[in-house]
């Protein structure tokens, strides 16, 4: 048997909306326990249900992006500010104390907008803020120390502060000179 497609959709959507609209049943069962089904039983009442509840949502307008005193658009804010170098918990060898720091940010640093770089060492200020993601800190003593950075505003508000990053320095010194000559070699007994 052939059956055209149109006639089974029309069935299909039939049924569909029959089941939509079924009629709920209350009834009681022996124990006094309130039993609902959608099929009608000896002493079942119909059930009228409020409607159902339905939601819309609201519609998304996109914010208005906010103008610099040049009418350019302003980075709102950034995204991610880390430290890329020097790595977390990182040992450090370097006699003259010196230690590069790198960060990375996202979007790109708002200079036109005055937006400004400042590393900090063991929570004090490293230099003047400038625009360079990258800088040398020169002749740090040997220990533990610590490293972050700070997106500064033109006003010198704090727009945006990376985690600290742990480091440690070792520098050389005559309390524990290098070794020199040839090794030991292990005599067995």
């Amino acid at each position: 048997m052939n059956v055209p497609k149109p006639v089974l959709i029309a069935v299909f959507w039939g049924c569909v909306a029959g089941l939509a609209s079924a009629a709920i049943y209350q009834t009681t069962d022996e124990q006094g326990n309130v039993v609902f089904s959608d099929e009608p039983t000896s002493g079942a009442k119909p059930v009228d249900l409020p409607p159902l509840p339905t939601y819309s949502a609201p519609k998304y307008r996109a914010p208005a992006a906010a103008k610099d005193s040049s009418g350019k658009p302003e980075a709102k804010g950034y995204s991610s500010l880390r430290i890329r170098q020097p790595e977390p918990d990182a040992t450090i060898r370097d006699n003259t104390g010196a230690v590069p720091v790198a960060v990375a940010i996202e979007p790109k640093l708002n200079q036109a907008a005055g937006h400004r770089l400042q590393f900090l060492l063991d929570g004090q200020p490293v230099g003047d803020p400038g625009t360079q993601t990258s800088t040398t800190l020169p002749n740090l003593d040997r220990g533990a120390h610590q490293v972050q950075a700070v997106v500064l505003d033109a006003s010198g508000n704090e727009l945006k502060r990376s985690d600290t990053v742990n480091f440690y320095l070792h520098r050389q010194s005559v309390n524990f000179p290098t070794r020199t000559g040839t090794p030991t070699p292990f005599r067995g007994q």
